[in-house]
């Protein structure tokens, strides 16, 4: 299983930290990582290198209690392209320093543009540390 993250970038995050920025999710070292701003939901899109199938996400979040994937396949998003759900999942509460480690298989023939999307957060703030898709 390749892992199509390399080469991916973030266009698009509904809120910002300027010490943890947006991009911070896509950072493999998970020392860096992007924060919400405690209004919930809290979105985040990611443009793939490429149109890619996706079979698997995994990510590293801190404090998130509720999230979704959703993917659009389009190349442009201002031309009317749409998400389509592909899962939403609630995750187990944990210590303020333990990891939510996850990985979900999903069955996405073509995308090129993810949303992840904080649903809700088990406190005010969540983080989210790493994301990898392949």
């Amino acid at each position: 299983m390749t892992d199509i993250s390399a080469g991916a970038s973030i266009v698009m995050a509904s809120c910002a930290d300027e010490r943890h920025l947006p991009e911070d999710a896509l950072d493999p070292s998970e020392q860096k990582y992007w924060v919400t701003d405690g209004c919930y939901p809290a979105e985040l899109v990611i443009k793939l290198a490429r149109p890619s199938k996706v079979s698997k996400l995994r990510t590293s979040t801190r404090g998130v209690r509720k999230f979704s994937l959703h993917v659009c396949a389009d190349e442009r998003l201002d031309a009317g392209g749409e998400f389509k759900p592909v899962f939403e999942v609630e995750l187990a509460d944990k210590p303020a320093d333990a990891a939510q480690v996850e990985s979900h298989k999903v069955s996405v023939k073509r995308a090129l543009f993810l949303k992840i999307r904080v649903e809700s957060g088990w406190g005010d703030f969540s983080s989210v540390h790493a994301v990898s898709v392949f």
